[in-house]
């Protein structure tokens, strides 16, 4: 399980959700700002995290009732927002209601459940008419089948491994198709290719420090389970890692729909 492999209470947990927020957040709030939400919505953050997106919610939408939450809460960042309410949910299990929510956030969550598509069909319950989610979900489509052959090489491996686990990590590219058998409308779709380099304090830099910490901490299963070499994820880290590289990096949907008004 995910939680299992990446739990918060790893050392380094804190720094890699924080970094994956500086890379991601900006164009999750961009399109927030494009739905005009009402002033007192009812949000739901799924898989807060460090509630990076609840709390900006909660500042944002003085008016608003925002629930951060994730099945384990320890990382959120201290606030003292009275808007602001923690949840421990666990997708798996728990229902999350019947038009309940005007907004529901979730960020490379839905990629790692088995069952993701009743997982969808449950947030489509939990909103009222014309409510509105969001999504941002790994599409590793392009890079995987891209021309260099290095980088094809590592992330099929690393794709081969996040198979063994459940994950599907080309979700994102089915993901506005599923939207809509689901029964969402208005669905809009952009495609992100984040190019790593670590220097300075960019977006790019901050998705270049996510995969460093991500791939080290998973590297005893990596290679312990023969998916990778230790050479071939060294070579991997050291371009990652180096800031005069500019590379390529695995590519996220951004993905907004409604719930129809009738």
């Amino acid at each position: 399980m995910y939680e299992e492999l990446l739990p918060h209470t790893l050392p380094t947990e804190a720094e890699r959700l924080d970094r994956m927020a500086h890379a991601h957040d900006p164009d999750t709030y961009s399109t927030i700002e494009r739905l005009n939400l009402p002033a007192n919505a009812n949000c739901l953050d799924i898989g807060t995290g460090r509630g990076s997106v609840a709390i900006w919610l909660a500042e944002t939408f003085p008016a608003a009732n925002v629930t951060a939450s994730d099945l384990d809460l320890t990382s959120v960042r201290e606030n003292t927002l009275p808007n602001l309410t923690l949840k421990k949910i666990d997708l798996r299990r728990d229902d999350l209601g019947t038009g309940v929510y005007d907004f529901v956030h979730c960020r490379a969550v839905l990629c790692f459940l088995p069952s993701r598509i009743e997982v969808l069909s449950g947030i489509f319950r939990s909103l009222k008419p014309g409510g509105v989610f969001i999504a941002t979900e790994m599409d590793f489509s392009r890079i995987a089948s891209g021309p260099d052959r290095f980088w094809a090489a590592f992330w099929t491996a690393y794709l081969e491994f996040a198979a063994s686990q459940g994950w599907d990590l080309g979700f994102g590219g089915t993901l506005p198709r599923v939207l809509a058998r689901t029964g969402f409308t208005e669905t809009d779709a952009r495609h992100i290719q984040p190019i790593l380099n670590h220097s300075g304090n960019t977006a790019g830099s901050a998705e270049a420090e996510t995969w460093s910490l991500t791939l080290a901490t998973l590297a005893p299963q990596l290679i312990g389970q023969g998916f990778m070499s230790e050479t071939l994820l060294t070579e991997a880290l050291s371009i990652i890692r180096n800031p005069e590289a500019w590379t390529a990096g695995p590519g996220f949907m951004v993905v907004s729909a409604r719930r129809p008004s009738a």
